[in-house]
């Protein structure tokens, strides 16, 4: 295997719950599969349970979204496995709606995955 060659399994990875990462808790789960703070790059897999709903917000980082399991709801267009997803850098989005549950894999690049909305530990959008 190549030198700088990353691998992780999903099954290595425990969920934790997101208290810290991207600040939404509330039953949304991350497994972090890769972090790099020189870069800013971030990547994730996010379990968001039936009938959550992420509220209007932004990052201080671009990011892509493919759904792996479940429907998300993106301004009322529906995103299934295998659908995709982007949002540049401080730039409001959602909210999204998971009604019934989603599991998706994100990739965050720059500054902080942290979501930036009206009362959240990351601030205001």
């Amino acid at each position: 295997m190549p030198k700088n060659l990353v691998t992780r399994h999903r099954w290595d990875l425990e969920w934790t719950d997101d208290t810290d990462v991207l600040d939404l808790g509330h039953g949304v789960q991350v497994k972090i599969y890769a972090h790099d703070p020189d870069t800013g790059r971030t990547d994730m897999l996010v379990k968001f349970p039936p009938g959550y709903t992420e509220p209007e917000h932004a990052h201080d980082s671009e990011h892509s979204v493919i759904v792996l399991e479940g429907l998300q709801i993106v301004g009322g267009e529906h995103m299934r496995p295998g659908d995709y997803v982007y949002a540049p850098s401080n730039v409001p989005h959602g909210p999204f709606e998971y009604p019934e549950g989603c599991t998706v894999f994100a990739s965050f690049r720059g500054g902080s995955a942290r979501h930036r909305y009206d009362g959240s530990p990351a601030g205001a959008i």
